[in-house]
């Protein structure tokens, strides 16, 4: 799992989100670079980092048309590093889907650890506020919502299932009517708001998606009552690209 393969050569577009809660600053460290890498695939980065010591997440994603194709999962924390290793499974030359199987390979506390999810109508979710939008874009045009993959980052506690494929129902659907959701209108032209439905912490959220399927907001009731908020920071976007998906 190197992700020297994963590697910038060109970057289209760039950010971080700034997260707060009850309107004070959290520290968070929450970057990600969009480009090509080395082939001309679109290769896009994620670092979500805490506190002084930079633990975190890294996240590099291969992406086309909006769906995570292949992904490396690298968690570090004071205990130790882990990777992980995500890719939707598709025959040479098929266009990549919804339905393809899921590979998944991560390094447990027994060594790397291996599962294969089959089934229709499943979503590779690399965890990542910018994977949102794509996702949210996906998920609003289905009825029902479908299964979506994830690195399991629930409890780090339990290393065992540190970056395991977790699969969970999601849901997400257009707000028509955004008129009074409070500073939707600050967040630029052309926002749709989803509300977003999935795991336990992610109930009541709302989602704010512009034209280009770019996360440029996210607000969440903690189980406590605490408002979480996220906004979009120090956008730079090429020309070249038209948007995520």
């Amino acid at each position: 799992m190197d992700e020297d393969l994963m590697q910038l050569t060109s970057t289209l577009a760039q950010g971080r989100y700034q997260y707060s809660c009850d309107g004070r600053a959290m520290p968070v460290q929450d970057d990600w670079q969009l480009g090509r890498d080395a082939q001309g695939r679109q290769l896009l980065i994620s670092r979500r980092l805490v506190g002084e010591q930079g633990h975190g997440i890294e996240v590099r994603a291969l992406m086309n048309s909006g769906l995570v194709t292949d992904c490396r999962v690298l968690w570090k924390d004071e205990v130790s590093e882990v990777s992980a290793h995500y890719r939707s499974v598709t025959a040479d030359g098929v266009p990549v889907s919804i339905d393809n199987p899921i590979e998944a390979e991560w390094t447990g506390p027994n060594g790397l650890q291996h599962n294969t999810l089959g089934g229709q109508q499943r979503l590779l979710f690399p965890l990542m506020r910018i994977f949102m939008g794509p996702l949210l874009k996906r998920l609003s045009g289905m009825e029902f919502g479908c299964e979506v993959v994830a690195p399991d980052i629930v409890d780090p506690s339990q290393r065992g299932k540190l970056l395991a494929p977790r699969v969970s129902h999601r849901r997400a659907q257009v707000v028509a009517d955004d008129a009074n959701i409070q500073g939707v209108h600050d967040l630029g032209p052309d926002v749709s708001v989803f509300s977003y439905q999935g795991d336990e912490g992610e109930r009541d959220a709302y989602c704010y998606v512009d034209h280009r399927a770019l996360l440029v907001g996210y607000d969440w009731p903690s189980s406590t009552g605490r408002l979480w908020q996220v906004r979009l920071r120090d956008l730079e976007w090429s020309p070249e690209l038209t948007a995520l998906c």
